[in-house]
């Protein structure tokens, strides 16, 4: 595991992910041109895109790819969750949701694959601490949260037309959001995210993942810009100290915490 990671952190390797939906039909492009936020005209390689409610907030993501029959989507939380999420605003569209039962490969250097074999993948049980490290959000991290929040506006593609959540995209385009997603170190013993987070008895932010690792207690969260990196914040029974992100160890050498 330890070796696996250290890969990970200097991009070798590649992670693998079973399951892909695919979308096909005679409405396959509009209807999914309707759901997520990237223009898929544009569409010349693999892409992320995220998929909203009418609030703007994110319940889905996916890497899209183009398809023969139409798209590929291999989702970046559950197979059936991003099929449940489609399915709900399938009303008269001529689509089908096919699973196929292939592969994301999700290499550590940023490139993505469909293949039909996750042989030679770092064990999974390894991704979690690497996207922590690196301040890569879990699907569990932004569900519920506007793309500015969590630092993914850059799969919002402004200007492609209606799709759901649209509205709201467009009224914050160019304006500020109070939040930002930071870095938590443990100083204390915590419980389980989520929880709120509380700076002078005051909620300041939402811990939205964290996890034991050999570099003490680290953690996700989603925060009032206006507390200041280094801040001491309270919640779920511990403390922590507020940091950027992605976390120093990502350059780790075998080093271990002395917390």
């Amino acid at each position: 595991m330890e070796a696996a990671l250290e890969k990970a952190l200097v991009g070798e390797g590649y992670f693998a992910f079973p399951g892909v939906l695919l979308v096909r039909g005679p409405d396959a492009f509009p209807f999914l041109q309707g759901q997520a936020t990237r223009d898929l005209r544009r569409l010349s390689e693999p892409a992320g895109t995220l998929f909203l409610n009418h609030r703007g907030q994110i319940e889905e993501a996916a890497t899209v790819f183009v398809h023969e029959e139409g798209f590929l989507l291999a989702p970046w939380g559950t197979l059936e969750g991003l099929r449940a999420r489609l399915k709900r605003y399938i009303v008269f569209d001529q689509v089908e949701l096919l699973e196929l039962p292939l592969y994301r490969r999700l290499h550590a250097d940023g490139r993505e694959e469909v293949a039909e074999s996750g042989e030679g993948a770092h064990p999974a049980g390894v991704y979690p601490l690497y996207t922590l490290l690196k301040g890569l959000p879990l699907p569990s991290d932004i569900r519920g949260e506007l793309p500015q929040s969590v630092g993914l506006l850059h799969l919002v593609d402004y200007g492609k037309g209606c799709y759901v959540g649209q509205e709201i995209m467009a009224r914050l385009e160019g304006k500020e959001v109070h939040h930002h997603l930071v870095g938590l170190r443990g100083l204390s013993p915590t419980q389980e995210a989520p929880f709120d987070l509380l700076l002078e008895g005051r909620k300041v932010g939402e811990a939205k993942r964290v996890m034991e690792t050999p570099f003490g207690v680290l953690g996700l969260a989603v925060m009032r810009k206006e507390v200041p990196l280094g801040a001491v914040v309270e919640g779920g029974g511990g403390r922590f100290r507020v940091e950027p992100l992605p976390f120093e160890e990502v350059a780790w050498s075998g080093r271990r915490s002395s917390g």
